[in-house]
């Protein structure tokens, strides 16, 4: 395992540990969208930060760069809870429920364990399929041939 996946590891880890101290602090009752909304967000912000920090550490003349038909799981996964909310949101389909303490104790590793396991598959277009990719931040994405 890369030092960069303890660290990360860790920090899930220690927001976990956050969430469970300072979990009376949150919400106790929300619309459903708008929860579904803020655990997407997370994970979409989760790998935001981390693809941030693997730019910065990123050399040019690393690897060369290769041309795939595909696109990352993460992000692919990542939007669904966002589109999701939206529909309950917009379509009036969002109902307040009340959220015990286990929601965001619970929620928030999950989310996060989630996106940090799904950081390294990419969907390929051509044949259909999901793949493991540890390296995909070298290529660059097209949607034709």
């Amino acid at each position: 395992m890369k030092t960069a996946h303890k660290t990360e590891l860790i920090l899930i880890a220690l927001i976990t540990m956050t969430t469970a101290m300072l979990h009376q602090r949150l919400p106790q009752r929300m619309e459903t969208g708008f929860f579904i909304l803020t655990l997407g967000l997370l994970f979409l912000g989760q790998s935001l930060v981390r693809d941030l920090w693997l730019l910065s550490r990123k050399r040019e003349a690393s690897q060369p760069k290769r041309t795939v038909r595909c696109m990352c799981l993460e992000t692919g996964v990542g939007v669904i809870p966002v589109i999701v909310s939206a529909i309950l949101m917009f379509g009036g389909f969002s109902r307040p429920i009340a959220l015990p303490a286990w929601a965001w104790i619970l929620g928030v590793p999950a989310t996060m364990l989630a996106c940090f396991w799904l950081k390294d598959y990419v969907f390929e277009w051509s044949p259909w399929r999901i793949r493991r990719d540890d390296d995909h931040i070298n290529i660059i994405f097209t949607w034709r041939r």
